[in-house]
């Protein structure tokens, strides 16, 4: 099924357009005469050319057909060549005309009754047209018995009554000799002042910016050519002011190019972990294929032309496709290797607590106090030690408060074991904290012992992961508060989260656990009995 799903998408583009009727002749009328001044793009189809080739062996040619002939009195496949014009957006939305031709004839007053709006052909000032069911006032228009205007009434009568066969568009459409199946053109003169706006205005890197306006201030119009029926290429061709200027557009294409390599491959490879053989691999057919598809980007030079030709880039569609089918197991593995990681830095956050308790036979206070009763510092800061992180530990004044001039500047060097691996917060910030509250294991003024938690220490939670939203600076004596009206609010993010019991194990906690059950895991010696499931 090579080729299938561009050329079907080709086609019906074309029957989309060619929504009237015709009779048996070859298509004569040159598009170049129906031109307004005011075109910026255009778009040229060859559906009859396209049927004909083998790339729609498959294609459902006689639903295409059928439908046609059902929906519009016309089949689709004897649409010798569309061409759609596109103007300025209006007031009223996009302004469009497309001069269709065929090799059949048809009377656009046959139309399907329920596309037409009024009665027969209507005369305004010379243009005469049916009015068509739309959005937009849309017409169609008969140039001859085969050829007919299809859009926007006013657009459409521009292309009857002011064609102009020197404005940009109709000089590079009039200039095209080749056979392709599709033709794209785009005038940057007539769309400079709109697209410099957009490239400084754009929340784009400065270096992206600055090429970019360069190759919009350089380039006189772009062309995307594409053809499947006899074999397959893709060509863009870039058209500049003069020789001078056309180095400096390739040279700015070449930059983009290589950003745009850069961090296409950074992001995909952010998103696959290499901690597997398989993720290993998939990094480097990342790298590869990256670098295949750029090197294949290398302009041909002719003149004040840059042209840009991908040849079999049904290669590349099913590069797409397969990448595509991939990504849902890629995320599927990254969202896993980031629950281990998470529940990890829960497990080394408790191993620290039990040798704190080891150490001082009490768990720490879940902040320093001053004298006057004022918390000072957080406990992730008195359990760096047991981190491995005594140098950072050492560089506190514990005597001042966590925002202290001295302590604020040490906010910044967070340990690692502090950040969720998958929770978007400031820097400095974490979402791992202590549940505080009456009859919890911390407390702000007593540390606890653990033979206080008299519910046991497999029954009672030590430490959450919080949401984003309520992350906290890592020194900062601040941490989970329980409400007991609402125990797990920010707790559950896509319906779980991790919890950190008091003998050292982890568990995955489901937001389907009742609120009851929730208070239970929170309390050090309620006596309730907790059943968790697993």
């Amino acid at each position: 099924m090579r080729k299938l799903k561009l050329a079907s998408a080709m086609l019906a583009i074309a029957m989309f357009f060619g929504n009237s009727g015709f009779c048996q002749k070859p298509a004569e009328v040159n598009p170049v005469e129906y031109v307004p001044g005011q075109t910026l793009a255009s778009i040229s189809l060859w559906p009859s050319r396209l049927a004909a080739s083998d790339a729609m062996e498959f294609a459902p040619l006689e639903v295409l057909t059928a439908a046609g002939l059902e929906n519009f009195a016309i089949d689709p496949l004897k649409i010798t060549r569309v061409d759609i014009m596109i103007g300025m957006p209006g007031f009223t939305g996009p302004q469009f005309g497309a001069l269709i031709q065929s090799s059949e004839a048809i009377d656009i007053e046959a139309l399907n009754p329920e596309m037409i709006v009024g009665e027969g052909i209507v005369n305004d000032n010379g243009y005469q047209y049916v009015q068509l069911q739309g959005p937009e006032e849309l017409t169609i228009h008969s140039i001859d018995a085969n050829t007919v205007i299809f859009g926007t009434k006013v657009f459409a009568k521009m292309m009857v009554k002011n064609g102009d066969r020197n404005s940009d568009v109709a000089t590079v459409l009039g200039a095209v000799k080749t056979e392709q199946d599709a033709l794209a053109i785009v005038s940057i003169n007539s769309l400079r002042p709109l697209l410099e706006g957009f490239a400084q205005g754009a929340p784009l890197p400065p270096q992206v910016v600055e090429e970019l306006s360069t190759v919009v201030e350089a380039t006189e119009f772009l062309a995307l050519r594409v053809q499947i029926s006899d074999e397959e290429k893709l060509q863009l061709v870039v058209s500049g002011n003069n020789a001078g200027n056309i180095e400096k557009v390739e040279s700015s294409l070449s930059n983009l190019i290589a950003f745009a390599h850069e961090q296409i491959t950074t992001e995909f490879k952010a998103n696959v972990p290499q901690e597997s053989l398989t993720g290993k691999a998939m990094h480097a057919y990342i790298d590869r294929m990256g670098t295949e598809i750029t090197t294949a980007l290398k302009p041909a030079r002719s003149g004040v032309r840059l042209v840009y030709e991908i040849r079999d880039f049904q290669d590349i569609s099913v590069i797409g496709s397969l990448t595509g089918m991939l990504l849902p197991a890629i995320q599927a593995s990254r969202n896993a290797a980031f629950q281990v990681q998470a529940a990890n830095n829960l497990k080394q956050l408790g191993l620290s607590m039990h040798n704190f308790e080891s150490a001082f036979k009490t768990l720490p206070a879940s902040s320093g106090l001053d004298d006057d009763g004022e918390p000072m510092i957080s406990w992730r800061v008195a359990v760096l030690p047991f981190l491995g992180e005594n140098q950072l530990y050492n560089e506190f004044k514990l005597d001042e408060p966590w925002d202290s001039d001295h302590n604020i500047a040490l906010l910044e060097r967070m340990p690692a074991v502090f950040k969720h691996p998958d929770r978007e917060t400031e820097a400095g910030y974490t979402v791992y904290q202590v549940v505080v509250g009456d009859d919890t294991i911390f407390q702000l003024k007593e540390p606890t012992k653990f033979s206080q938690i008299t519910d046991g220490l497999s029954n009672t939670v030590m430490i959450v992961e919080t949401d984003a939203e309520r992350a906290v600076p890592w020194t900062a004596p601040q941490d989970y508060e329980l409400d007991v009206e609402n125990p797990a609010a920010g707790l559950f993010v896509e319906g779980f989260c991790y919890m950190l019991f008091g003998d050292g194990h982890v568990q995955k906690i489901a937001d389907s656990v009742d609120v009851e059950t929730i208070k239970a895991m929170f309390t050090r010696s309620g006596g309730e009995v907790v059943n968790i499931p697993d």
